[in-house]
């Protein structure tokens, strides 16, 4: 300020720059400077990282970390795991141009740990490499320099409990895909930047799941969107040109399916394009199969305490498991007949299945 300079003559050159040229900040920034690292990111390595990361049960407010060093002594720190991971993602082919893991926390932060495989380090002599982790943990995680890169901020509805369901990832690892918006819509976002790259709209409800099939020769698939409007929309994601269509990510697109049957919220699905099968259960029903044309095929029965689906997972080989409410796993053929069921005591959040039997 002009009031606190206590030279006077430095006082009246800035007054007459002022009146020459206007008054300039001293520097515009197009993003906002990173904070500054805290001494417990910069002391601990990348393994123990690797932990606080994926933890193997639900997190509390902290956990003590120890590490020997080098005379064998242990020191400790405190570790905030201040949200859980909600979601993960492995596209780690070899063919892939940037194999990764992608995690996502509660709160919407994602991680691109970079998958650097299993050749070279369980053979590797050297000490320092012998036990080198094949997951290179996200750099502007570990480092907490640029994490407004890996930050979701749009605001989705309060009523939308954030859970693997709402999350895709594209097979390049370059797109992330999110539910559960307040405007009814989902949304593309790049893993590399973290920014906005198309708003998709369809459906008249806010949309509740989503699901993606397998990818063909140049990156096209399909995703499908479940909602709160008891439909489900088939899209088309062009490799070619990053979005949802054939055209550029400001154009209005249109889904290539509208799927009905549902009588109230769908919660999970499935797309499976070999077969050319959708899956997909509601809050308070049976699970159906469509075509992929939109026709209603069959429903799927389960037993008398199996009524509400909530996880829904499809195998090309002709199989479904759809796991309900209360611990019931449930296994389908694409035909509807019921092959097997089992109860477990466990909350199940997610789990998977192998491409191949």
């Amino acid at each position: 300020m002009l009031t606190q300079k206590e030279e006077y003559p430095d006082c009246k050159a800035v007054e007459s720059q002022i009146r020459s040229f206007g008054q300039t900040p001293c520097k515009l920034l197009i993003e906002p400077h990173p904070p500054r690292s805290s001494a417990m990111q910069v002391s601990l390595s990348p393994s123990w990282c690797m932990m606080c990361a994926f933890p193997a049960r639900p997190p509390a407010d902290s956990v003590d970390v120890h590490r020997p060093d080098a005379a064998g002594c242990r020191h400790g720190a405190e570790v905030s795991l201040q949200l859980p991971v909600v979601h993960v993602s492995a596209n780690t082919q070899p063919g892939l141009t940037n194999p990764a893991i992608i995690t996502v926390t509660a709160n919407r932060l994602f991680a691109v740990n970079k998958w650097h495989g299993l050749t070279g380090h369980q053979s590797s002599s050297a000490p320092e490499q012998q036990y080198q982790l094949p997951v290179e943990i996200d750099p502007l995680i570990v480092s907490n320099v640029g994490t407004h890169r890996r930050q979701i901020t749009d605001l989705l509805d309060q009523s939308i409990q954030v859970s693997s369901q709402c999350f895709v990832l594209t097979a390049d690892n370059r797109f992330l895909l999110l539910a559960g918006f307040w405007d009814k819509s989902f949304r593309i976002y790049s893993t590399d930047t973290g920014k906005l790259t198309q708003i998709v709209f369809g459906h008249r409800d806010v949309v509740t799941c989503l699901a993606r099939s397998e990818s063909y020769i140049g990156g096209d698939c399909y995703m499908l969107s479940g909602s709160r409007d008891a439909t489900l929309l088939l899209w088309h994601w062009s490799g070619k040109h990053c979005s949802i269509g054939n055209g550029t990510p400001t154009e209005f697109v249109t889904p290539r399916a509208i799927l009905t049957g549902h009588d109230c919220e769908v919660t999970c699905a499935s797309v499976c394009a070999e077969l050319g099968l959708v899956i997909s259960g509601c809050k308070e029903g049976p699970c159906l199969i469509h075509s992929m044309n939109g026709d209603l095929l069959r429903t799927l029965e389960g037993p008398e305490d199996c009524v509400c689906p909530r996880l829904l997972l499809a195998s090309t080989e002709g199989h479904c498991v759809i796991y309900y409410d209360r611990g019931h796993f449930c296994t389908y053929s694409v035909n509807g007949k019921l092959l097997g069921h089992i109860e477990v005591d466990d909350s199940i959040r997610c789990y998977n299945m192998p491409e191949k039997e």
